[in-house]
């Protein structure tokens, strides 16, 4: 089972702060499969990428999602409790053939390549277009010319092979009773947690060392209860 010392989560938030939530997804995963390199974790699909970031995230903080969301009908904060185990999904990365062509799942390297085009329906093209090759490809010139119909029928058929790369939620509000749907990307929200835990440290870090003089690798090396004892002695 992976287990993470405050240090260790501390650096990986260093490593991910600036860099692009796909990276971050990835730097996320190298932690829980070091004997991968990150090429190999980029051409995982994005169900098995995820169904692994829920792994690793129950290992780290456990198997419960606290969060919330504003009702965009009146605005009233509704808060959830989720399950990982409730995400969990078989992950199908079997090709399927579509028009004579073998269709694969999505990578992150996949989205990487088109999440610069400013127009979406010319990235879900390139992305239909990419996910053709029975491997990723680097050159635009090596890749299927693919007509209206075609491009829309692998599309969905995306859709319909990595179910487990897209979760949605069903949200309806107690008070409007309006109803809407939401996505859920566990690496988004894996990091925002990564990024909480890291602040906290860090202002812990930051009190002790004025309070006692300590360095910062003897404060991470408090475990979380002596430390917050010692935050209120010094907040006290």
């Amino acid at each position: 089972m992976l287990n993470l010392s405050p240090a260790q989560i501390l650096e990986v938030w260093e490593s991910g702060a600036r860099r692009h939530p796909l990276d971050r997804a990835l730097l996320l995963l190298h932690r829980m499969q070091p004997d991968m390199v990150l090429p190999d974790l980029a051409d995982l699909s994005i169900g098995q990428r995820d169904q692994l970031l829920l792994t690793l995230r129950r290992q780290l903080f456990g198997r419960e999602l606290p969060g919330y969301i504003d009702c965009p009908g009146c605005r009233t904060r509704l808060e959830f409790m989720l399950d990982t185990e409730a995400f969990r999904s078989t992950v199908n990365d079997h090709p399927v053939e579509v028009d004579g062509l073998c269709v694969r799942p999505p990578t992150s390297r996949d989205l990487a390549s088109v999440m610069k085009e400013s127009d979406p329906e010319q990235a879900a093209y390139r992305l239909a277009q990419r996910c053709c090759a029975a491997v990723a490809v680097e050159s635009a010139h090596e890749l299927p010319v693919l007509s209206t119909a075609q491009a829309a029928k692998i599309e969905s058929i995306l859709a319909e092979i990595d179910t487990a790369a897209d979760s949605v939620l069903d949200f309806s509000c107690t008070h409007c009773h309006h109803t809407w749907q939401t996505p859920f990307d566990i690496g988004d929200y894996l990091w925002r947690e990564i990024e909480r835990y890291a602040g906290k440290l860090m202002h812990d870090i930051h009190m002790l060392a004025l309070a006692y003089g300590w360095n910062e690798h003897d404060i991470l090396e408090l475990s979380d209860v002596r430390r917050a004892a010692y935050i209120d002695r010094v907040l006290a």
